[in-house]
């Protein structure tokens, strides 16, 4: 398994993630419904985002933030679905 670490920055995934979250994530695990996962930014080229997939259509997902306040997080609401090609890992563990 290809294991990478990404540093979360900010509020979007509240409750279940923090900001400063350092996530362990896996280049080779597979992609489902409720994985959370870090991908490319459809709309900014040297940004990668970290959300939780809540759809999957064939090779497009539609990602959410898990913060229930809806202008915490910048996600599908904003940009649409994401091609599965941009996903660069899934979080699997944080380190405490």
């Amino acid at each position: 398994m290809q294991r990478f670490i990404a540093v979360l920055s900010g509020d979007s995934m509240w409750p279940t993630l923090h900001d400063g979250d350092r996530l362990i994530c896996s280049s080779t695990a597979p992609v489902d419904v409720g994985s959370v996962v870090v991908f490319k930014h459809p709309h900014r080229a040297n940004l990668n985002a970290v959300k939780r997939v809540s759809k999957i259509e064939g090779d497009w997902m539609f990602v959410e933030g898990d913060n229930p306040d809806p202008t915490s997080s910048n996600d599908s609401h904003n940009f649409g679905r994401i091609a599965r090609s941009s996903i660069l890992g899934v979080v699997v563990d944080k380190e405490e």
